[in-house]
């Protein structure tokens, strides 16, 4: 009989103090959201399936799948961790300058991701080889690589009508 009290004096309790907690506004686990102010991101570009910042300070994650254009998040500083879009391509921090943002609730902070995009390639001849690397640049310079691998881009090359050589290009 004792045992069967307690537990329901238990209950009791911690039922009163959920109710307490929610009479002063404080919902369990969103303490510190409610806390901090909130700020926009205006993105600019195409194609952007998901997004991914880190904020500095806290190391707090933020992912926007198929953000909108204007997106809300707490105020603070950012760096773009993974940007993925339209057909699998993706910009990774770790393989790329890292790209940083100052989100504040004055006025909405703006990122230039996505697309249009634009592939370009460049020449050099190291002896008797031609090297030829492939980027795919973003709409403010961020460099894309295809994420499945699956499908190298390929090319070929043409002297005048006669065409010389194809092939695809190698990762790495």
């Amino acid at each position: 009989m004792v045992v069967a009290r307690t537990n329901k004096l238990g209950f009791v309790v911690s039922f009163v103090v959920v109710l307490l907690l929610s009479y002063c506004g404080i919902a369990l686990g969103e303490t510190e959201r409610q806390d901090s102010a909130m700020g926009e991101l205006k993105l600019e570009g195409d194609s952007v399936v998901r997004l991914i910042l880190r904020r500095e300070g806290d190391n707090q994650r933020e992912e926007f799948r198929r953000p909108e254009q204007i997106t809300k998040l707490p105020t603070g500083k950012y760096s773009v961790e993974e940007i993925h879009l339209d057909g699998g391509y993706i910009y990774d921090a770790s393989r790329s300058p890292m790209r940083r943002l100052v989100v504040t609730s004055d006025e909405p902070a703006t990122l230039k991701v996505g697309g249009p995009l634009k592939q370009t390639i460049t020449a050099n001849r190291e002896g008797r080889l031609l090297v030829m690397n492939y980027q795919l640049v973003g709409i403010d310079g961020e460099q894309y690589t295809n994420g499945s691998r699956a499908e190298p881009p390929t090319f070929t090359v043409y002297k005048g009508d006669k065409k010389m050589a194809s092939g695809k290009f190698e990762f790495g």
